[in-house]
C-alpha cells in the first residue's frame, strides 16, 4: 500500500518466471487479475523485479521494495482514461457524482456513488449508447472494470410507442391497497420549481403532454373489482393536467398561505379510477416571477422518476417554446411489462426458497418503547429533522466508504442498529428497510429511465454494538447481514404480496435512504436552470384521516451537501423529546463511526468481499493478522501480488 490518506493505492510487484520474457502487459496483469479479483483490490502500480527482497527469515522485506515505478498512466494519484469508453464512462460519472474528474481506478462507491445514483449512470450511458445492467456496475466498480463489460449493443427490448391495457399490480402497489386508506386518491409526491425564465403556458402543455405519451404509468387508471383492485394504462389522458393560478396582489405571507391552498386543492384532486393521477399547477405571482408545482399519485412515480420527469420536461418545454416538434429520449421497458415480469417471478422456484428466510427476518420484530398508549394516527403524525455537517457529510460520502470497503446504507443502518438496540435493550432490532426497488430481472429488461412506483420494502435485522466492540466491528456485520439478503430484498414483496403469505407483525420502524437528491437533479441533464426545486414543500401530500403502518419512520437524504434524517413519529405514542433524543444520539454515533473509520490504522475486508473463498470474519481476520499492518485495506492483496 502506497499514498497517504484517501490517496492510498496498491502497488504490485512482479517476478518474471523467465527473466528473457519479462512480465506480461499491466492491461494482461489487470485482466488476468480480474478473473479472480474485484475492482478495488485491482493494483493501482506494477513494478518488474528482478527478484523480491527477503528478510532473514525468508519474508518478503517491505521496506526493502523500491516505489512504484508508475507503470500506467497515473499522475499524482489518478490513472486517466485510455480509451473512448473510459473517456465516456468516466465523464458521466464525474458529472452524476459532482465532481471535477474521474479516474479509470476510482471506486464508484468510494467516491459517494450509491444504488441510486448507479441507476442514473445506467440512464445517462444509455443515451450516449453504452449499455450495462446496475448489477454489472456493482460487480465492475471501477470506469477501467465498467469498460470491459459496457456494449454498444442493447440486450433490452423496448416498445417506443404508447403502451395500453391491463397490467398486474406490483408488490408496492398492492401493500398500498392493502391499508384500506380511506381516501386513497390522496397520496402524492411532489415538487415546487423555480422558474429561471417566463414560461409559456401553451408550451407547457405541450410539454406536459409529451410527458404523459412518453411515460406510459402516468396515464394509469385504479379501480376496485370485488375485493381487489386492478390497473389499467389508458391510451391517452384526455383532461386538461395544466393550470394557471395567478397570485398577484398579496403580500408574502399572504401569497404563500394562497399558495399552499391551491396547492392542498391539486393534492386532493387525485382520481384513482377517472383521473388524472398528476397535475401541474402554473402560479403567475407577477413581478416576484413565477413557481410550477407538479403532484402525481405515488402509485405512479417514485424518487427515481423524478430526475428523469425533471429531465424531460426541460427538454419537451425547451423544444414547444421554439416551435419544435418534441422529440424525448428513447423508452426504456415500461412499467407493464415490468409488472408482468414480477408476477412470472413471484411463482418461481427460485422465490419459493427464500420463504424461510424472510420469515426468519419477520419473525424477529420487537416492539419498540412507547411514551403513551395513543392511537398511531395519520392526524397525530409529526416529524423533526436533524443534519451531519457539510464537512462529515463530506467524507461519509468520500472517505468512511473505503476503509470498509462499504456503502452508505450499511454505515447509515449500522448506526441506526446501535441506537435502536440502545434504546430497546435487545441485541437485535428488526426494521423495514426501503430500496428503490429497480433489480435486475432479465437481461431484456431495463428501466433506468422507467417513471413508476418500483419500492421495495423489506425487514432487515440490524444489531448494535457489543462489550468492548470498536465502531468497526457493528458495521462490519451490517455490512454482511445487508450482502446476505437475497435478490436486493425484492423476493419479500413478492412472496408477501404477490403469493400466498400470512404476515406477521412486522417490523416498527421503517427506513429510507433517498440518495443524493439535489446532486441526482443537478446532474439529470436537463438545460441548466430552466426549472430549478426550490426544496419548499406546498400542500399536503396524503390524507390525514386513517393509520400509519409504522411508529417510526426515518427518511434520510444529501441534500444540498448535508446529510439530512426526518424522524416521523405519532405526539399520540412518543413525546417529541424522546424522538429528539434519539435523532441526536444517532448524529453523535455517525459522528463517532466516521471519525473511527478514517483513522490511518482503521479498515480491512468482509467476508463478502471474497464471495468465492468461503471465509468467515475470524478467518479473515487471522490471514490479515499475519501481515505488517492487518487493519489497513488492501494489504492481503499487496502481499499477494508481492509473493
Amino acid at each position: 500500500m502506497v499514498g497517504e490518506g484517501t490517496d492510498r493505492r496498491l502497488a504490485a510487484y512482479a517476478v518474471p518466471a523467465d527473466p528473457a520474457d519479462g512480465i506480461p502487459t499491466v492491461g494482461e496483469l489487470r485482466d488476468h487479475l480480474r478473473r479472480g479479483l474485484p475492482d478495488f483490490m485491482i493494483p493501482s502500480y506494477f513494478t518488474e523485479l528482478s527478484a523480491l527482497p527477503l528478510t532473514p527469515n525468508g519474508k518478503v522485506d517491505r521496506n526493502a521494495l523500491p516505489a512504484p515505478d508508475g507503470m500506467r498512466p497515473r499522475l499524482d494519484g489518478f490513472a486517466a482514461p485510455t480509451t473512448a469508453t473510459e473517456e465516456l464512462l468516466a465523464g458521466i460519472w464525474a458529472q452524476v457524482l459532482g465532481l471535477d474528474r474521474v479516474g479509470v481506478q476510482d471506486n464508484f462507491f468510494e467516491l459517494g456513488g450509491d444504488s441510486i445514483i448507479s441507476i442514473q449512470v445506467v440512464a445517462r450511458a444509455r443515451k450516449v449508447g453504452l449499455h450495462f445492467t446496475v448489477a454489472q456496475l456493482f460487480d465492475h466498480q471501477t470506469v477501467a472494470g465498467l469498460a470491459t463489460v459496457a456494449t454498444a449493443e442493447d440486450a433490452a427490448d423496448a416498445e417506443q410507442g404508447p403502451v395500453v391495457g391491463a397490467f398486474p399490480l406490483t408488490p408496492i402497489q398492492r401493500w398500498f391497497f392493502e391499508q384500506e386508506t380511506r381516501e386513497p386518491g390522496h397520496f402524492n409526491q411532489s415538487m415546487l420549481l423555480e422558474v429561471a425564465e417566463p414560461v409559456e403556458t401553451e408550451a407547457l402543455r405541450v410539454a406536459v403532454a409529451a410527458l404523459l405519451e412518453q411515460h406510459d404509468a402516468l396515464r394509469s387508471r385504479f379501480v376496485r373489482e370485488g375485493t381487489h383492485w386492478a390497473g389499467r394504462v389508458m391510451a391517452a389522458e384526455p383532461a386538461d393536467v395544466v393550470h394557471v393560478v395567478e397570485t398577484t396582489g398579496r403580500d408574502d405571507q399572504d401569497e404563500w398561505a394562497f399558495l399552499d391552498a391551491r396547492a392542498d386543492e391539486a393534492q386532493a384532486g387525485l382520481d384513482l379510477a377517472d383521473g388524472p393521477l398528476v397535475r401541474v399547477v402554473l402560479f403567475d405571482r407577477g413581478a416576484r416571477g413565477q413557481l410550477l408545482f407538479l403532484v402525481a399519485h405515488h402509485l405512479v412515480v417514485d424518487g427515481v422518476s423524478w430526475p428523469v420527469l425533471l429531465e424531460d420536461l426541460s427538454v419537451a418545454y425547451g423544444q414547444a417554446a421554439r416551435g419544435l416538434p418534441v422529440r424525448l429520449p428513447a423508452k426504456t421497458t415500461s412499467f407493464m411489462r415490468w409488472a408482468q415480469r414480477l408476477t412470472e417471478l413471484a411463482h418461481s422456484p427460485e422465490l419459493a426458497a427464500e420463504a424461510a428466510y424472510w420469515r426468519t427476518a419477520e419473525a424477529t420484530a420487537v416492539p419498540l418503547p412507547r411514551d403513551h398508549d395513543g392511537p398511531n394516527s395519520l392526524a397525530s403524525l409529526r416529524d423533526l429533522s436533524v443534519r451531519l455537517g457539510t464537512e462529515q457529510t463530506e467524507r461519509l460520502l468520500r472517505d468512511v466508504p473505503g476503509a470498509f470497503h462499504t456503502q452508505i446504507n450499511d454505515v447509515l443502518l449500522s448506526v441506526l442498529g446501535t441506537v435502536l438496540t440502545e434504546w430497546c435493550a435487545t441485541p437485535h432490532v428488526t426494521v423495514d428497510l426501503e430500496g428503490h426497488g429497480r433489480e435486475d430481472v432479465g437481461a431484456d429488461i431495463d428501466v433506468s429511465r422507467t417513471v413508476g412506483w418500483f419500492t421495495s420494502v423489506y425487514p432487515v435485522v440490524l444489531g448494535g454494538t457489543s462489550g468492548g466492540d470498536d465502531p468497526g466491528a457493528a458495521l462490519r456485520r451490517t455490512k454482511e447481514r445487508l450482502r446476505e439478503v437475497p435478490r436486493k430484498g425484492q423476493g419479500y414483496g413478492l412472496l408477501r404480496h404477490l403469493g400466498d403469505w400470512e404476515p406477521g407483525p412486522g417490523p416498527e420502524v421503517a427506513f429510507n435512504y433517498l440518495g443524493q437528491t439535489t446532486q441526482a437533479v443537478d446532474s439529470a441533464g436537463a438545460p441548466a436552470g430552466r426549472f430549478r426545486p426550490t426544496g419548499r414543500a406546498l400542500g399536503r401530500p396524503q390524507a390525514t384521516l386513517g393509520d400509519r403502518t409504522h411508529l417510526l419512520e426515518i427518511n434520510s437524504q444529501i441534500a444540498h451537501g448535508r446529510l439530512e434524517l426526518v424522524w416521523m413519529y405519532s405526539d399520540q405514542v412518543h413525546d417529541e423529546s424522546t424522538v429528539r433524543r434519539l435523532a441526536q444520539r444517532y448524529i453523535d454515533a455517525l459522528d463517532e463511526l466516521i471519525a473511527y473509520c478514517c483513522r490511518p490504522d482503521t479498515g480491512g475486508y468482509t467476508p463478502s468481499d471474497f464471495p468465492l473463498a468461503g471465509l468467515d470474519q475470524d478467518v479473515l481476520d487471522l490471514i490479515q493478522q499475519r501481515f505488517d499492518s492487518p487493519a489497513v485495506p488492501g494489504e492481503a492483496a499487496e502481499s499477494g501480488g508481492a509473493s
